[in-house]
């Protein structure tokens, strides 16, 4: 592996509130304990959880690549995005949320795709699905790239958000999450970064155990898809025209969807059996 000093700064992401003790410790371990250890953890704390709060400030108080940013009122999950990336330094900046867990050698996998891929502007992976007790309970992943990520992306998401990592010219450039959509805010960016001509892709590993405590299907309920029904049709484009079409069809039904049927589909997705 080079020194740190060669490699190119990660700028990692992370969006707080109130997670449990337990949880919040293993996700910044997650992260710290990466075997890249060239980057900063930016972390837009929204909790008002004492626990919460005293331990984030303990790992910074040990971790000077950790730097935490508060405000005196609630700045909300897209704001806290935002506030991260404005002050964020590396080269490529990484998404996290508190309560997952990166797989260990995530970040050097991703850097070195990147590092190869030139054309590369966005890169997910596939992610495992874990309950409360850390027990993997399904999977997911995503197309690679080309027709077939692009097929996906005019029905489901294109990334799985927490995965993500990005070239920070992207936000050189002033792309921002749109702070009005509290709901589907990665599905607009992402479709906003495709119509500016920034290449999405996947990688085929597992990069992040994403942790769901109760129903998934409940984490996407009528006004999400509302949300991401709006998202498409802001980022309609006549380039895309057919694609996007179908798009604005299949996101108004998802809109309509009973909560039966968003169970059926959410279990179908994420390779779960009924």
């Amino acid at each position: 592996m080079q020194e740190m000093q060669e490699q190119p700064l990660v700028s990692v992401v992370m969006a707080t509130f109130n997670e449990p003790v337990v949880i919040i410790t293993k996700s910044i371990e997650s992260i710290l304990n990466q075997s890249y250890q060239n980057l900063e953890l930016l972390i837009a704390d929204d909790s008002y959880s004492s626990e919460t709060i005293a331990v984030i400030d303990a790992f910074a108080a040990r971790d000077p690549r950790m730097v935490v940013i508060r405000k005196s009122g609630r700045m909300g999950f897209v704001r806290s995005l935002n506030e991260g990336l404005r002050i964020a330094k590396g080269k490529y900046i990484a998404r996290m949320d508190g309560d997952d867990e990166s797989v260990t050698n995530r970040i050097e996998k991703q850097v070195s795709f990147m590092e190869r891929n030139a054309r590369c502007a966005i890169l997910g992976g596939a992610m495992n699905v874990i309950d409360e007790t850390d027990q993997i309970v399904s999977y997911r992943s995503y197309p690679s790239s080309g027709i077939q990520l692009l097929l996906w992306m005019a029905f489901r998401n294109p990334l799985a958000h927490p995965t993500v990592m990005f070239r920070r010219n992207i936000v050189d450039e002033g792309f921002y999450y749109d702070e009005t959509f509290n709901r589907a805010e990665d599905v607009e960016y992402w479709l906003r970064l495709r119509n500016n001509g920034f290449r999405i892709m996947n990688m085929k590993d597992t990069l992040l155990n994403y942790r769901v405590i109760g129903d998934l299907a409940a984490k996407r309920d009528k006004i999400h898809f509302k949300y991401n029904y709006w998202a498409r049709k802001k980022n309609f484009s006549k380039r895309y025209v057919v694609l996007d079409g179908v798009s604005l069809l299949v996101a108004k039904l998802y809109a309509c969807m009973s909560e039966k049927m968003r169970t059926f589909v959410y279990a179908r997705e994420n390779k779960k059996s009924i």
